[in-house]
């Protein structure tokens, strides 16, 4: 019997699910190489923390940026690290619907599913993120009703309008929260002249960002280096350093929002200004983000309950409803 399995690979996060047993593995985009050998030494948690710590030999990777893969063959094998772990071999015959960005190219989407197919998978089908995490939110996305999602990951943000099946109108754009943290580490060198690890630069952001630029938390002090001489330092950061850090990215979110909504055909977007949108992917956690966008667009906006969860949620859902959902294959499949 074929094993059914959800897989989300997204730039900073990797979640697996099967229909049995729901989400296995929930752990960073990360799989570490011997390069000598070829092995897989660790993957997720165990490879980040490797980090800085490994023989020459062994190198951490992150196989995906900006929502798509960017080495084939390290995405293969985190996947079959992925399936190892899960205790899926390739005797599972396992059956695998994967989550990818609706701004995937077709060149994009045969990597991921050949990827798959690599690490052991016998049949690949693709269901677009923001589609996925619509049907995670349990959004009646196969009525004639608009419905308003908006996907925040680290490497690619998306917003889509969907109604019978499919995504009416939508807007995407490869930048996510993985920006911020390289804006902040940025603007440390720059002009506080220190460098700091990115597991620091991450606390930051946790700390200190605030959509509205109104931080709980005024300061932080953490550990730096500094960028002439090396030498270990203690560095105050306030909550404006990361306000700044976020601007372009705030910006560039709210004009991917307006432009979606403006072509929303009216009818769906009387749906969407009566039912409101809602935030999913890791990036939604951002404070005050939902106030930005509502203020910004004049719609009602919620951040959904677990929003780093959605889209292995709607995947799962897939997993249990295939038989009735091959057009939502179909479509991603293109």
């Amino acid at each position: 019997m074929a094993l059914d399995v959800a897989l989300d690979i997204g730039t900073a996060s990797t979640r697996l699910a099967t229909a049995q047993r729901g989400v296995l593995f929930n752990e960073p985009t990360m799989v570490a190489i011997d390069t000598s050998s070829g092995d897989v030494v660790e993957v997720g948690l165990g490879a980040l923390e490797l980090v800085g710590r490994t023989p020459r030999h062994v190198v951490v990777f992150r196989p995906f940026a900006q929502g798509a893969t960017v080495d084939f063959d390290v995405t293969a094998r985190l996947i079959a690290g992925l399936f190892d772990r899960a205790g899926i071999s390739k005797l599972s015959r396992a059956r695998v619907v994967m989550s990818v960005p609706s701004l995937a190219t077709a060149i994009e989407r045969r990597a991921l599913r050949q990827a798959a197919i690599q690490a052991g998978a016998r049949e690949v089908s693709l269901v677009e993120s923001p589609l996925a995490a619509a049907i995670g939110l349990g959004l009646p996305v196969q009525d004639p009703i608009g419905s308003a999602v908006v996907l925040l990951g680290a490497g690619a943000s998306e917003v889509v309008v969907v109604s019978l099946g499919g995504i009416v109108t939508g807007r995407a754009r490869r930048i996510g929260s993985s920006d911020v943290d390289g804006a902040l580490a940025t603007l440390l060198r720059v002009q506080r002249g220190v460098v700091v690890a990115p597991r620091v630069v991450e606390e930051l952001k946790i700390t200190l960002a605030d959509a509205t630029g109104s931080s709980r938390a005024p300061q932080e002090i953490v550990a730096a280096r500094t960028v002439d001489r090396g030498v270990p330092v203690s560095v105050e950061v306030d909550s404006d350093l990361v306000h700044r850090a976020l601007g372009d990215v705030l910006n560039a979110l709210v004009r991917m929002v307006e432009e979606c909504l403006s072509d929303t055909p009216p009818d769906l977007s009387q749906d969407v200004s009566s039912r409101g949108m809602t935030l999913a992917g890791g990036f939604a956690q951002l404070s005050n983000l939902d106030g930005l966008l509502a203020q910004a667009t004049g719609v009602d906006v919620r951040v959904a309950a677990q929003p780093e969860l959605v889209v292995i949620q709607g995947l799962q859902y897939c997993l249990e409803e295939m038989s009735s959902l091959h057009a939502l294959f179909r479509e991603a499949d293109r």
